[in-house]
């Protein structure tokens, strides 16, 4: 049948039916004799089944992967939910129809009731916002995979246009539960087997595609075998075995600053290693030590591990001046570094993937970095998760000058340069646990337990509105809510509390100015070794993302308009930049520039 009756039998226009196509949602569309486009009852199917999905506000990215079996119905189903839960706008049509598909699945398989009932409805302008890149047979692609902590992230992009082709998220589902609170570790083998089933579905979607490039979670590290196989969980950057006293009282962080300067914190890669060769707990075949985004790229590649100096300095003692391990260090402590992979400090291709170039993986601030600003050192990345970070990329020779602290470190960059990171613990964490105290009394209220951040957010801005960020009125909260990095002991505090201007705008927007402040406070020692003006302020992260409120206070508190880059997922972007500057060369060469840009 033609594509008119298509647009009868689905009600989805014309725009519509051709946009999936070109995604690759519906396949198989023939040409007649007179060139019309024919299509099939199965595509009929397909199409209505993809505009149920639509209808529930499930990405083109998602059904994507859900077609290519990366992930489950019922896993689309819940991500979904957990996103309209997470979002500052209440979808409640969404949420009935996620769950009623939910409730309905027979196996895996969509309810054929609520298929036929939702079939006549109308479009309702389904279609995503975002701008994707039109690929066609000569479209030059890269691929970048960021192996977070709880999610797995792609990005698609299309180095001729500087837009991504696709944007891909899924849950690792990893976490390997402990009796032991400070013991923090990852299955392995199921994070590479969720990666390399994300990227087959991506090189099966993208034939064009002619590089890989990786990025994920820094310091936690995995024990591989001569093979480069996993012989180990992967013990995360949460990881507090190294910072836990032993019957001196000392813990082994302790100890690897009395015998070498070098102070570790724990879930830093070699102070678990420490923790684990002197407990006898290393295993017996281990011929590597690498991050999780040194050893997926081995395995899928069947090569031995190779680090890039990023990785390498989040494990410890490294030395910025030789851009290797301090090994002399290593050996004070105890430690034999045989087990140290090949560190290298540039781009360099590791192995092959179904035939086409992987390259070195570097770590997720600097990826971050990479995908925000690119290579600019006028710009200053302030970055809002859990936890919040602000960087600024610098000469080399700032590594000879600026004495690291536990707060303000000196991380390998790119081609000679370095990043001065600063990070605060709490970051989007203290609007969290603010969030939580309002969640409380609201259900001591007797209403349901539900997020509170909707409402959260509209007080927050109407707080900034009476109580700007130089009035003398407003609240001062210091949000170190879990401590910094120099002191774990140190709390948060609210100050200049009066008569009049304790109510919940008023800690809200406060608290908000706080967590900016926290990184600004960092930013003040930072600039202090480093040339560059900073007249650009970048902004990332899905807390900003979320919260208008916050962005405003973090340009009120740098007295700078921040820029937020339109593409999401800022390290698998930053990854897939990494790779296609490792591999292209010559006019396919990688523009990072023509790559960012801002809303």
């Amino acid at each position: 049948m033609r594509i008119g009756e298509v647009e009868q039998l689905t009600g989805l226009s014309r725009k519509t039916i051709r946009l999936y196509e070109e995604r690759g949602l519906i396949r198989g569309v023939v040409r007649s004799e007179n060139s019309y486009r024919e299509y099939s009852d199965e595509m009929i199917s397909q199409l209505n089944t993809i505009a149920l999905l639509r209808r529930a506000g499930i990405s083109l990215s998602d059904i994507q992967l859900w077609q290519d079996e990366v992930i489950s119905t019922s896993e689309m189903l819940k991500k979904r939910l957990a996103e309209l839960k997470n979002s500052a706008v209440i979808a409640g049509d969404q949420v009935k129809l996620c769950r009623r598909l939910l409730d309905g699945l027979h196996g895996d398989r969509l309810p054929d009731d609520i298929l036929s009932e939702e079939r006549d409805t109308a479009e309702k302008a389904i279609e995503d916002a975002d701008s994707m890149a039109d690929v066609t047979d000569s479209s030059v692609l890269t691929v970048g995979i960021d192996i977070g902590t709880t999610t797995i992230s792609a990005v698609v992009l299309d180095i001729s246009s500087g837009c991504p082709a696709g944007v891909y998220t899924v849950t690792s589902d990893a976490a390997v539960q402990s009796d032991a609170p400070h013991e923090k570790t990852q299955d392995i083998k199921k994070i590479t087997w969720r990666v390399k089933k994300l990227l087959d579905a991506l090189l099966n979607r993208f034939p064009t595609t002619c590089a890989i490039g990786f990025s994920g979670q820094m310091h936690g590290i995995v024990y591989l075998d001569a093979g480069s196989k996993p012989i180990s969980e992967l013990f995360t950057w949460q990881d507090g075995r190294a910072g836990i006293p032993d019957g001196d009282g000392k813990s082994v962080c302790d100890e690897i600053f009395e015998k070498t300067g070098h102070r570790l914190s724990p879930g830093y890669g070699l102070a678990t290693h420490a923790w684990m060769e002197k407990h006898g707990k290393v295993p017996k075949n281990a011929k590597y030590i690498c991050t999780v985004m040194d050893c997926v790229p081995a395995m899928i590649c069947g090569c031995s591990p190779v680090m890039h100096s990023s990785n390498a300095a989040s494990l410890g003692f490294f030395d910025l001046k030789s851009m290797d391990f301090d090994k002399d260090a290593i050996r004070k402590a105890g430690m034999s570094e045989s087990l140290l992979p090949e560190v290298t400090d540039r781009g360099t291709v590791i192995g092959r993937y179904k035939g086409i170039p992987v390259s070195v993986a570097i770590g997720d601030n600097q990826a971050s970095v990479l995908g925000s600003v690119g290579e600019n050192r006028d710009a200053i990345l302030a970055n809002f998760g859990t936890g919040s970070q602000i960087s600024v990329i610098c000469d080399g020779e700032v590594a000879g000058r600026f004495t690291p602290t536990p707060d303000i470190e000196v991380r390998p960059f790119l081609d000679g340069s370095v990043l001065l990171s600063g990070s605060a613990l709490c970051g989007g964490r203290a609007y969290a646990v603010t969030e939580r105290f309002f969640r409380a009394y609201a259900e001591a209220c007797g209403m349901s337990d539900s997020e509170q951040y909707e409402v959260m957010n509209k007080l927050a801005e109407r707080g900034m509105k009476k109580y700007g960020c130089l009035s003398p009125e407003r609240l001062r909260v210091r949000t170190a809510f879990c401590g910094t990095r120099s002191d774990s002991t140190v709390r948060g505090s609210v100050e200049n509390i009066g008569e009049d201007n304790f109510s919940p705008e008023a800690l809200l927007s406060a608290t908000l100015y706080g967590m900016a402040e926290e990184l600004y406070g960092l930013y003040s020692e930072m600039k202090k070794e480093s040339p560059a003006r900073h007249p650009m302020l970048v902004v990332s992260g899905n807390a900003v993302r979320k919260n208008k409120a916050l962005k405003e206070a973090i340009g009120s508190v740098f007295g700078m308009e921040p820029k937020l880059p339109v593409h999401h997922e800022e390290a698998a972007f930053g990854a897939a930049i990494f790779a296609a500057r490792t591999v292209l060369s010559g006019s396919e060469a990688c523009d990072v520039g023509k790559c960012i840009r801002y809303k």
